[in-house]
């Protein structure tokens, strides 16, 4: 057996909830006891197929592709007897990945295929399990390509019967993990999943494999299954196998498309520097074989936009002319001084990223229309992997540890979760006096640290979908319980697969329910027609009327807003930009404040850094400044820039970064600045820098904000409505409503005769006035709200029930101020409740340190806790009396 160089079945973490192992352990593993071809076999998932080949490659091994799946005898059954079989792809992806979408079409718990499908799928060789029926096995010998698993797990009378009839035996074994040590790593994770066998679980050597299998047959029909093991694998020659862009019919080309989006905007195009910026931008386009990608974006997006609003843009695409010329996005790069070079870069083949906001009630409108036009067979979701994070880790550790959780509680609150490290867990557990104390007790929760960044869960992302122009499964496999691609991001970028993101943003859905009210049966380019300089808008953030704003929701903004006086979408922008807890601590947001007010004098290191921050006050806020200082003061290249860019993001730190500087040095003193000033922008590149926003997304979400405004100062009652559907907690609809009712427009909570399904605005006493829905009623469902619209409708009576209900509705918003309410229907005279001082709302209250404040609240919620329990007693250390 010496010498033998293949290995046969490995499951690895991306068996989710069957097994475990991190796919560096497993290659180590099968690298440690000799082996050179490593098939993948994942339980009912192809997830991990494109990671493992690369690791694979950089350690020398060949990897095969294949996956275990469930075979029944027949579909329907209420509990039926699952075989775990392995397929393993001969010279084609494809064969695997059909085998996947036809499992996963059952309607059972688990995915299965019918054992007679199974047995005819043709482009691999099948490997069946340990629960074979003997009825089954005279097929297997008949059928060319088909084994019997020998393995610890196969039950003798199985194999031999098996041999009896003909049957091939392959030699084959069944990991749970990857090292013989990882039993209590297997039981960490999994819980109350995992298994305990008695044959061994880890990936085996032939010799340890050999002396699992030597009480089930002779050492002669051993050696033949490991020689039928090392013919199959030789066999094997399927690769990954990159994707074709889809090609789109091209009734113009993408020039012709720009020209007529310059004549409908009204952009001059004889202006030079639209005209360079344009075949600029078209030139990088062609060059990369990037065209079919923006005809097949503009086209979803212009089908969208006759059906529900877009939004304006995201992410870096504003930075594109072409992607406004084509109304992909509505955001002039030129305008606002945005870079097509953050958006895509010159030098790199990857595929530009251009996601797009959704009215969220009817994006799904968006992924039918995909289907339709590019062919189900040629569109899927995108998957999603879940890994375990630091906090998820150690509870999952903990949990199965039996620790109570609040001894890992200040063990948590230390745990910070960043992206760019892979041992936060151990570093957090070995450094910190919490969890030094925590291993001290329980000295096996260390082993939490590898559950880190260990496969959790497999789901549908969000947003993503796939376009390819082969069918997706000549690349790869398809869930069919969910229509998603067994490919995360990251996956679907190695494979040269066309990701878009069809975002849903519930603002969208707002601005649609309140142009429904207002009047406007036509929504397309209703918003790009609107100034962007209206003082009245900009009135409603200078007079703190946040509810319903988008972004402005949160106390950041809302406290940075508070600091300056709102004049331009310029403001708006940088507030969006600095308005985060990077520039926040750091002083940056502070110091644009004082300097957007006069408090404090603009000063920059260098006439560039001055021009080229003049609309930030001389403060650096976002990436595209970074790289403007880099070009043109340091003369770096696109591709150094935009490395510069992601390293001080990822904060790489000073010896990361140093080389650089360098590079930033010498272009900057070839250009006649002298070093001590280049050591001193590079110095605020670094403080500031890595805070650096992207302002084209800053840009475009910093017009949605400012459409909020708009919406909010012409049409305050129709937007309130708007979001008061959208928002479903009654604190935040009782705050808009307060807001209202200072401007003196009242609403009534329910009306059993004008209440709809959702908020609407009506007529009282002449004076428009906002109608709560029947949604809102205590104890009224949907099928109550229903049955009252459809009487309504036909004219017919409510019935008496119902109506009974109704008349007696109670919402949770029947009054805005409730105490208030509450305390003068029981006291119409507040001295007879012994109470001689006005009251006052919490907001008008500023209590300085010797005042005596008495709050009165309603009581929403009442959680009777023992103080004296015993994980309170062990926290405090000593018992409550009285």
């Amino acid at each position: 057996m010496n010498g033998v160089s293949y290995k046969m079945r490995i499951r690895t973490g991306f068996s989710f909830h069957t097994a475990v192992g991190h796919l560096h352990d497993v290659v180590s593993r099968c690298k440690d006891v000799g082996f050179t071809v490593v098939p993948i076999t994942d339980t009912d998932s192809t997830f991990g197929f494109r990671r493992f080949r690369d690791l694979c490659a950089k350690s020398g091994l060949t990897p095969a592709y294949g996956v275990e799946l469930g075979v029944v005898a027949r579909l329907g059954e209420k509990k039926p007897i699952i075989n775990y079989c392995t397929f393993l792809a001969k010279e084609n992806i494809r064969d695997i990945n059909t085998l996947v979408q036809a499992s996963t079409k059952s309607n059972s718990k688990d995915p299965a295929m019918l054992f007679d499908y199974a047995m005819s799928k043709k482009g691999v060789f099948r490997i069946m399990g340990e629960r074979t029926t003997f009825d089954q096995l005279r097929t297997i010998a008949a059928t060319p390509d088909t084994y019997l698993a020998l393995s610890p797990s196969t039950p003798k009378k199985l194999a031999q019967t098996a041999l009896e009839v003909g049957v091939k035996l392959i030699a084959t074994s069944d990991n749970y993990y990857s090292h013989p040590d990882d039993l209590e790593f297997y039981r960490l994770t999994l819980g109350k999943r995992s298994n305990t066998q008695t044959y061994p679980m880890h990936i085996l050597s032939d010799e340890e494999w050999f002396e699992s299998v030597k009480y089930k047959v002779s050492t002669e029909q051993a050696q033949a299954a490991l020689d039928n093991r090392n013919q199959v694998l030789g066999q094997l020659n399927a690769t990954l196998v990159n994707a074709t862009l889809y090609k789109p019919e091209r009734e113009k080309t993408l020039h012709e498309m720009c020209v007529d989006g310059a004549n409908r905007l009204g952009v001059d195009l004889n202006d030079p520097v639209y005209a360079e910026r344009l075949e600029r931008e078209l030139n990088i386009i062609k060059e990369k074989e990037f065209e079919d990608y923006f005809y097949i974006v503009a086209d979803i997006v212009n089908w969208a936009k006759d059906k529900m609003l877009v939004g304006p843009g995201r992410g870096s695409s504003g930075g594109s002319l072409v992607c406004y010329l084509l109304d992909i996005t509505t955001v002039d790069p030129i305008k606002y001084g945005l870079l097509f070079e953050r958006f895509l870069d010159p030098q790199k083949a990857d595929l530009p990223d251009i996601d797009l906001d959704f009215d969220d009630e009817r994006r799904e409108l968006v992924f039918d229309y995909m289907k339709d036009k590019f062919g189900s067979q040629h569109v899927a979701r995108l998957g999603s992997i879940g890994m375990f994070k630091p906090r998820s880790a150690l509870k999952q550790a903990a949990s199965v540890l039996r620790i109570p959780e609040w001894r890992i509680e200040k063990v948590l609150e230390n745990t910070v979760e960043d992206d760019e490290f892979d041992t936060i867990i151990e570093e957090t557990l070995r450094s910190t006096d919490a969890g030094k104390s925590l291993v001290e007790s329980f000295p096996n929760i260390i082993k939490a640290a590898r559950i880190e960044n260990h496969p959790n869960v497999s789901s549908q992302h969000a947003a993503g979908m796939l376009v390819t122009q082969e069918p997706i499964v000549n690349y790869v496999a398809i869930d069919e319980r969910s229509g998603s691609a067994m490919v995360d991001k990251k996956d679907a970028e190695a494979l040269n697969l066309l990701k878009i993101d069809a975002l849903g943003l519930t603002q969208l859905s707002v601005f649609e329910r309140c142009l429904q009210l207002i009047g406007v049966t036509d929504v397309r380019g209703w918003f790009e027609k609107l100034p962007l300089d209206d003082p009245k808008a900009f009135a409603i953030l200078n007079e703190q009327k946040f509810s319903g704003i988008f972004q402005f929701m949160g106390s950041a903004l809302q406290g940075l807003c508070k600091q300056v006086t709102v004049e331009s979408l310029e403001d708006i922008v940088s507030i969006t930009a600095l308005a985060r807890p990077g520039p926040m601590g750091s002083g940056g947001a502070e110091a644009w404040a004082r300097r957007r007010n006069g408090e404090e004098d603009i000063t920059t290191p260098h006439p560039l850094m001055t021009e080229l921050t003049k609309d930030t006050y001389g403060t650096l806020i976002y990436q595209e400044q970074i790289m403007q200082i880099v070009r043109q003061i340091g003369g770096m290249s696109w591709n150094d820039t935009s490395d510069v860019r992601k390293a001080i993001g990822k904060s790489m730190g000073a010896d990361a970064l140093e080389k650089y500087y360098e590079k930033f040095k010498e272009g900057a003193v070839a250009k006649g600045v002298e070093e001590y000033i280049a050591r001193k922008i590079w110095n605020d590149i670094l403080t500031f820098g890595r805070y650096g926003f992207n302002r084209s997304h800053a840009v475009a979400y910093g017009i949605v904000s400012y459409y909020c405004c708009y919406l909010k100062a012409y049409h305050p009652i129709e937007f309130c409505a708007a979001t008061l559907d959208a928002e479903k907690d009654p604190m935040k609809q009782i705050r808009m409503l307060r807001e209202l009712e200072a401007e003196g427009v009242g609403y009534i909570p329910f009306d059993i005769d004008k209440s709809m399904d959702r908020w609407t605005v009506t007529e009282v006493d002449g004076k428009k006035t906002l109608v709560g829905p029947l949604t809102s009623v205590k104890g009224i469902g949907p099928a109550a709200v229903i049955e009252v619209m459809g009487c309504r409708n036909s004219g017919e009576e409510i019935r008496y029930a119902l109506r009974k209900r109704l008349e007696k509705a109670e919402t949770e918003i029947d009054s805005i101020y409730p105490v208030r309410d509450r305390i003068s229907k029981l006291y119409p005279d507040l001295k007879d409740a012994g109470i001689s001082t006005k009251p006052k709302l919490i907001s008008e209250v500023d209590c300085g340190i010797t005042d005596d404040v008495v709050l009165i609240g309603v009581i929403k919620r009442m959680n009777i806790k023992n103080e004296n329990d015993e994980a309170s007693v062990a926290r405090r250390g000593y018992k409550v009396k009285g």
